[in-house]
Parts: structure tokens; C-alpha cells; sequence
């Protein structure tokens, strides 16, 4: 263990120096393993306290939730309040596979993509591989990207499309690159996905649509040990090839794909583009160990429950304000903090009078 710390430590520097052109680092790695010693007291510390803060709620827990569920409503009722529940938060949940997915019209499709969403995802704990593939077709460049790892309390994947007919941005200290906007109805394409962990299958969602998520409740991974089975159909021959020009140029082999007319198929395992250079080892340590202690208290409050449902029923009574993070899944709206000043800066550049 102590091993791993220094050799995390000794990269430090070299990280900060990466993020921080300007800046001398002269960082003493003792120094840092001490600093990381402290941070594993202070969880040791925080460990015990979870442990007292269960009996506390008990005693303190609040109504969190405007749709109760009642023991008397059957397993669809439940269902149809939770997901209404979710809704303002642009997901719903599907017991056939127990897991979370988006809505086709969730707020998150106002907001685009761009590659400096990715980098803040680490700073969140949002650890996950990312595989971007941009390509032109029809006139547009277009940016398919494919995500699997830890999403706070939840192990998850994605699917995204996004287009853009605009030029790349460049706002000082902020932002140098292609910014997307999510795909319109008519770029839709039919999707799916199957989600393992170490060769076990955990879901499989699909359908036609701009974004295909899953999300599994209170499971804890490393994105290492996913594997994400990737089915998607593209329009015609043409956008067909371009897609697969830009995988085979990204890393992926001609043996690697599987072509049946437009639909190709592949595994995304092992991410081969550049990961966000905000995922150092450090940030990833921490930021694990804190997604996976909330797991671990997430299985410990719903013990003997094997029923989402229920286990649900429980958190919000317990630990409401766990379960007001459940329904905040995914990527929320401070992933997306930076988008007012992209879209402020895209404004004035596309105003005549500006």
C-alpha cells in the first residue's frame, strides 16, 4: 500500500506541471504521502462517524419526497411514482433490468457537449473512460462518444451523438475546441448497449434516440473492469464508412468490428483516446474511495433488501439526504457549470451587431 502511495506521490509533480504550465513545482514527495496519510486518518475518522450518523437519522429523518410510496401501491405504482419523481432530473427507472436510464427530452439535451465537460467529471467523482469518434457527414461534423465507469453511487455507461455545423471555439483560459450540440430528432440513430463487469453481464438497454444511458444502483467498479458491447446503426453506406474510418484511426482493428449493412459492432474496453488529464492517480485514489465508502453505506442501510423498490423506500427514510443524491444521478447540472459562458460566447460571436 505504502508502495502505491509514493509511486502516486512521485507523480504529482509531474501532473501538476502538465495542468499548470507556469508554475515551478518543486513538491517533496514525502511531504505528499504524509498529506495522502492524513487523508486516509481523516477517512478512518469520517468511517466511524457514518456509523453514528445512522442512529442520529433516525431520529432526524425528514419527508424528502412530494409522491410518498405507500406500502399498499403494487410493484407498478411504485414505479410510476418514483419515475415521476425522477423526471425533473431527466431519468426514469426500468425494473426489468433494475437499472436507471435517461429520458429522450431531459434537460441534459439542452446543454451539448464538448471535451471540457470531460475533464471536469473526474473533480465530481465521476471516474469513467471515454471514448470520443468524430467524423463529418451531411455537411456536419458529428462527435459519437462512448463512457463507462463510476458515477457516484452508481457504475453506468453511455452512449451520446452530437452535431455541430459551426466553427471550433477558442475563449481564453477556458475552452480551445469543437463544441457539439446534442442531435436533433432527425440524427437519431437505433443503439444499444450491453454492460459487463469482469465478464458478467450487469444490463442491457437499447432504442433510438440522441443519448442511451444506464445506470446500476449501489454498485461499485473500476472502469478497468468494464466492458461496454456497443451495437449502433447508422444512416446509410456513406456516414457508415466515416464512422468506421474515424474508429479504425482512433486505434480500434478491422477485427474489432463487426459489420452487418449500416449496423456495426464492437467492444469498448480498453479506451484508446487520450483520457482527461484531470484523472491523475491521486484524484482517482480519492475520488474512488469516496464513491466506493458511499456504496458500501448504500448496501449497509439496505441490507437484507434485494428490491430496489424497497431499498429506495428505506434510504429516503433513513438517509434522506442520500436519497435526494440518488435522484440527482449521473451528470448533473454542476457538470455543466461551464456551459453559460459557452453559450454566451457563442451568442455574441454569431450576433451581426456584435
Amino acid at each position: 500500500m505504502y508502495n502505491n502511495m509514493i509511486a502516486i506521490a512521485l507523480k504529482i509533480p509531474i501532473a501538476l506541471k502538465m495542468q499548470f504550465p507556469l508554475m515551478d513545482v518543486v513538491l517533496n514527495p514525502i511531504y505528499i504521502v504524509v498529506l495522502i496519510l492524513l487523508v486516509c486518518s481523516f477517512e478512518i475518522i469520517v468511517t466511524i462517524l457514518l456509523i453514528r450518523r445512522k442512529e442520529i437519522r433516525k431520529n432526524t429523518a425528514v419527508e424528502v419526497i412530494k409522491y410518498p410510496i405507500s406500502d399498499k401501491n403494487n410493484g407498478k405504482d411504485k414505479v410510476r411514482l418514483l419515475n415521476k419523481e425522477l423526471e425533473p432530473f431527466g431519468f426514469a427507472y426500468y425494473p426489468e433490468e433494475d437499472i436507471f436510464s435517461s429520458n429522450t427530452n431531459s434537460w441534459q439535451r439542452d446543454f451539448g457537449y464538448c471535451q471540457l465537460y470531460d475533464e471536469v467529471a473526474p473533480t465530481l467523482g465521476i471516474i469513467i473512460d471515454c471514448e470520443p469518434i468524430r467524423f463529418e457527414y451531411g455537411g456536419k461534423k458529428w462527435m459519437i462518444e462512448f463512457w463507462k465507469g463510476q458515477y457516484g453511487l452508481t457504475t453506468g455507461s453511455e452512449i451520446g451523438i452530437y452535431t455541430t455545423m459551426g466553427p471550433d471555439l477558442d475563449i481564453p483560459e477556458l475552452f480551445n475546441g469543437t463544441f457539439y450540440q446534442s442531435a436533433k430528432d432527425e440524427d437519431f440513430l437505433q443503439m444499444s448497449m450491453t454492460l459487463n463487469k469482469n465478464n458478467k453481464k450487469l444490463y442491457t438497454v437499447s432504442g433510438f434516440n440522441w443519448w442511451l444511458t444506464g445506470f446500476k444502483l449501489g454498485e461499485f467498479s473500476q472502469p478497468s473492469e468494464l466492458t461496454l458491447d456497443i451495437k449502433i446503426t447508422l444512416k446509410d453506406d456513406e456516414m457508415r464508412d466515416a464512422f468506421i474510418d474515424e474508429l479504425l484511426f482512433t486505434g480500434y482493428k478491422v477485427e474489432d468490428l463487426t459489420v452487418i449493412n449500416n449496423t456495426i459492432s464492437f467492444t469498448f474496453d480498453k479506451p484508446h483516446s487520450p483520457q482527461p488529464f484531470t484523472r491523475i492517480p491521486l484524484t482517482e485514489y480519492l475520488m474512488q474511495k469516496n464513491n466506493e465508502q458511499n456504496c458500501n453505506a448504500f448496501k449497509a442501510l439496505t441490507k437484507g433488501h434485494s428490491n430496489t423498490l424497497k431499498k429506495l423506500e428505506l434510504i429516503k427514510n433513513e438517509a434522506p439526504k442520500m436519497y435526494l443524491h440518488i435522484l440527482n444521478l449521473g451528470k448533473t447540472r454542476q457538470f455543466f457549470g461551464d456551459y453559460e459562458t459557452i453559450k454566451n460566447f457563442i451568442d455574441k460571436r454569431d450576433d451581426p451587431n456584435h
